[in-house]
């Protein structure tokens, strides 16, 4: 149980540095070319020594590639380094949950691309905006389905809560990268 609340967070900080390495360039993209390769190992071996965090983070995985989202060679180096280990190794899976994260995880996708794209067009005094803005900003399909799942006793409750952890660290380190940007322009002004 504590190596999924230490290796989920990991999983988050690294994905979200990797993206704004590339993506905003706020951090260093040798790092994070280096950090990839990294995080595909422990990807991999968190998702081949328990079923259930290989149904999460495979749903995870196959969302974000189903919405293109996969889009720099960091990320793609990652992804083939957890692809050629899950196929050396073997990896269990519970098929159901797997459909229900994977629809979850798409969902996400698809409301965190329509707030990003229609953010200027929603009215942030607006309660029910905020609302929408903040549950697909979080992607809070996924977690509510993992939290689903593990009231049905499928999943232990500790996966909701590295789930949790996963999109904290993610938004830490997003908040940090924001702030990075903000200094920057702030010193180039």
């Amino acid at each position: 149980m504590y190596f999924f609340l230490i290796a989920y967070p990991i999983l988050g900080a690294g994905l979200k540095y990797i993206d704004d390495a590339f993506d905003e360039r706020t951090f260093n993209k040798k790092i994070a070319l280096l950090l990839a390769p990294l995080l595909g190992i422990l990807w991999a071996y968190t998702m081949i020594i328990d079923p259930v965090s290989a149904t999460i983070l495979l749903a995870v995985l196959i969302g974000v590639f189903l919405k293109g989202k996969i889009d720099n060679y960091a990320h793609g180096l990652g992804l083939a380094v957890i692809a050629v280990i899950l196929i050396a190794a073997g990896v269990q899976l519970l098929f159901l949950p797997l459909i229900v994260l994977v629809a979850a995880a798409v969902l996400d996708e698809v409301g965190n691309d329509i707030v990003d794209y229609n953010i200027k067009n929603l009215d942030k005094s607006n309660f029910f905006h905020k609302a929408i803005i903040a549950f697909f900003d979080q992607r809070w399909v996924t977690k509510i389905a993992i939290l689903y799942v593990a009231l049905l006793g499928v999943f232990p409750w500790y996966f909701f809560v590295a789930m949790l952890l996963f999109d904290g660290a993610y938004l830490v380190v997003r908040m940090y990268s924001r702030s990075r940007q903000q200094i920057s322009k702030a010193i180039c002004a």
